[in-house]
């Protein structure tokens, strides 16, 4: 093994990792063509405007990379969302809705869901997204998601490992699950005043 010898002034410490960890976007995506008029979607989903909230989020918080989940229909069936758009449509649009958005942050947009072709649970998709990414973790979620997702058997093992970011998009107030209340300190509410 050859090494290679470097010279640097006396002192020097190598620059410290400015960026950390992965914001996880776990939405239906159902983002309507006229998003401009719509501040969610129609299923409570984060919608263009949540999706730019946590994007402006991730990158005042030096986050180093964004990962956008798409769940399957039976999925998001399965959470009560009714009748969401085929996975593909959903795919389509977040894919144009990421190209409109001004952002630094590396974006991935994540369709393990279409390869599985069937119902996976959100502890599935998270433990898969932690293999995948590197920590610590944030999950961001709009505000019907959150309360979804605290309603969830897994949640309290699951607040403990990552960091929520809850969107409300809307001018609407977010009324948070009790489960959440008791974990207050473990998530975030993000609003468009806060741009």
């Amino acid at each position: 093994m050859d090494r290679i010898a470097t010279q640097v002034p006396y002192g020097y410490e190598p620059p410290g990792e400015t960026t950390k960890g992965t914001l996880f976007v776990y939405d239906s995506f159902n983002i309507p063509e006229d998003e401009e008029d719509a501040a969610m979607a129609a299923d409570g989903g984060l919608g263009a405007r949540g999706l730019g909230l946590l994007a402006d989020w991730a990158e005042r918080r030096f986050v180093a990379r964004i990962a956008l989940y798409v769940p399957h229909e039976e999925t998001l069936k399965r959470m009560g969302v009714r009748y969401p758009a085929p996975m593909y449509k959903r795919e389509e649009a977040l894919r144009e809705a990421v190209r409109r958005l001004n952002v630094s942050v590396p974006l991935d947009v994540d369709v393990w869901e279409r390869k599985r072709k069937k119902y996976t649970p959100m502890d599935t998709a998270l433990r898969y997204m932690g293999e995948r990414y590197a920590a610590p973790y944030f999950v961001g979620l709009s505000g019907a998601y959150a309360n979804r997702f605290a309603s969830y058997h897994g949640f309290e093992d699951w607040i403990r490992k990552v960091r929520l970011v809850v969107v409300q998009p809307d001018d609407s107030r977010f009324a948070p699950h009790p489960l959440l209340r008791k974990h207050e300190s473990r998530w975030s509410l993000v609003t468009a005043q806060e741009r």
